[in-house]
């Protein structure tokens, strides 16, 4: 079954703003930080993400998991625009004590922060940009 799906970051959000980064708590050590099979450290990246659901605008915190040696989003300020490169999402079983399936959960991953120059919304499809739409009304 497939677990792992690569997302179309601009067709899935109407923006990414970062609020911080903190290294990812290995479970059950409080004092140790997650690391992959090589050694790498493993980070948490929160961000609110901006969607659109039944017509309206929802925004939601969502965590996104990142692999690097230092800390991958250390130049950022809290609510920066940002983008997800290699974005993906993760689904498993979600299991009890006794192993049975109970449900599902999601997960996020990326490759990278990276910080995005334009923070001006993108006009909606059939909406002209601000610009263009003060230029024809003069």
């Amino acid at each position: 079954m497939i677990q792992n799906f690569a997302i179309d970051q601009a067709a899935t959000f109407e923006s990414l703003l970062f609020l911080s980064c903190e290294p990812k708590i290995a479970f059950g050590d409080s004092f140790r930080q997650e690391t992959t099979k090589d050694g790498l450290p493993k980070w948490e990246a929160q961000l609110v993400a901006r969607f659109r659901q039944f017509g309206r605008a929802t925004n939601e915190i969502i965590k996104v998991g990142l692999v690097a040696e230092r800390p991958p989003a250390e130049d950022l300020a809290p609510a920066t625009p940002v983008e997800l490169v290699g974005f993906e999402i993760g689904v498993m079983d979600k299991k009890d004590r006794n192993g049975n399936v109970t449900g599902a959960q999601v997960w996020y991953r990326s490759q990278e922060v990276r910080p995005i120059a334009s923070t001006a919304p993108r006009p909606r499809r059939g909406e002209t940009a601000p610009a263009q739409s003060e230029a024809a009304a003069s």
